[in-house]
């Protein structure tokens, strides 16, 4: 992405959960307000480095989470949830995740870019990497946006084209 220098990054959507993820993550991690983010965006920068290895290692080994402009994680509060709203709650939380997925595919759409769910993911190295080591937060749903790649192996056929045509 232009203007953001490689490395992790977590955006808070609740400027009321920042002290809360933060105590849940890895101390060390350094908290940076991204450059140039507006104020009303929560956006931190976490670790400085080249992430597409990591991407991929996390995302069972696809490279597709590597080669695009970027590759994110959505993290949920989950046992605080789960023991204050009930075991129900669970499938709520993949539909709130499932939501966003589909506002970034609508965004990316609109931006001139792809975005695509990644279906597998190691979610305890997600943990690993930012320091989760309790069920406080929980790896739910993993997405990423870049550039399309038109898959060759992919064909078009009218519809019903294996049926003999009656006239």
């Amino acid at each position: 992405m232009d203007g953001l220098s490689p490395g992790l990054y977590v955006l808070v959507r609740d400027t009321k959960k920042l002290a809360f993820l933060q105590q849940a993550m890895n101390p060390e991690l350094t908290w940076t307000t991204a450059p140039g983010c507006p104020e009303d965006l929560l956006l931190y920068w976490l670790l400085e480095g080249d992430a597409r290895k990591l991407a991929v290692q996390v995302s069972c080994h696809q490279d597709i989470a590597g080669d695009s402009a970027f590759s994110l994680g959505m993290l949920a509060e989950f046992e605080g949830t789960l023991r204050e709203r009930g075991a129900w709650w669970y499938p709520r939380m993949f539909w709130e995740s499932g939501l966003l997925g589909q506002v970034l595919y609508l965004e990316a759409e609109a931006a001139g870019v792809r975005a695509t769910g990644i279906g597998c993911f190691f979610d305890d190295p997600v943990h690993e990497i930012v320091g989760i080591t309790n069920v406080a937060l929980q790896s739910l749903y993993h997405f990423t946006i870049g550039g399309p790649v038109e898959d060759q192996r992919l064909q078009t056929l009218p519809p019903y084209h294996h049926l003999p045509r009656h006239s």
